[in-house]
């Protein structure tokens, strides 16, 4: 679905993702509920959203957005670097994805789950090409891109299969293993030059 970015439009899905996010963790999240705590009607919703598990990948995209953007601005202004800062930046995916667990398991689990990973791993993508156009414009292209979709495509699928049970560990495990997987030239880049 493309979104208008009519200031309006942008209002009401903010709205919207707001109420989701304030009753995320209460079962289920309906429509019904999101409209009632956002104060808007259920067509406002539906002018916005096929329903309430694209609502959530909404969340999760706006999420990982604000992530990569406060992940670029530690690694340039020196406060997070090198594996510390990837220790961040996937702990709070982590965060967001253990937080909007339920309604990400529905997504990831239904029939649409496959499109919804794939969605989930093109955006980590997107934030990490743009991330290394910044940190590592000396590194080729092609490793770039080629590291972007590997980074992007695993950690999504890791998080979907841990949020899943098909890895059974402790947030902090996976966190431990997602890291030891990042490859060692990108976890140790120099601070970024904005």
């Amino acid at each position: 679905m493309t979104r208008s970015t009519d200031p309006r439009a942008v209002r009401t899905r903010r709205r919207l993702a707001q109420a989701f996010t304030d009753l995320a963790g209460e079962a289920p999240v309906s429509v019904s509920a999101i409209v009632e705590r956002a104060g808007l009607n259920r067509s406002s919703f539906y002018a916005h959203f096929d329903s309430t598990s694209e609502l959530a990948l909404y969340v999760l995209e706006q999420a990982l957005i604000e992530i990569s953007a406060a992940d670029l601005r530690a690694r340039t202004t020196g406060a997070a670097e090198g594996v510390a800062a990837s220790r961040i930046v996937v702990g709070r995916i982590l965060d967001q994805v253990e937080g909007q667990r339920a309604e990400l398991v529905a997504v990831f689990a239904s029939s649409a789950g496959g499109d919804a990973r794939v969605l989930f791993g093109e955006r980590i993508r997107a934030n990490l090409t743009g991330y290394l156009e910044v940190a590592a414009p000396e590194r080729p292209l092609a490793e770039r891109d080629t590291a972007a979709v590997m980074v992007g495509a695993g950690l999504a699928s890791a998080v979907v299969a841990w949020l899943l049970g098909e890895i059974d560990c402790s947030r902090d495990d996976l966190l431990d293993l997602l890291i030891g997987l990042v490859p060692g030239w990108l976890s140790g880049l120099p601070r970024p030059s904005r």
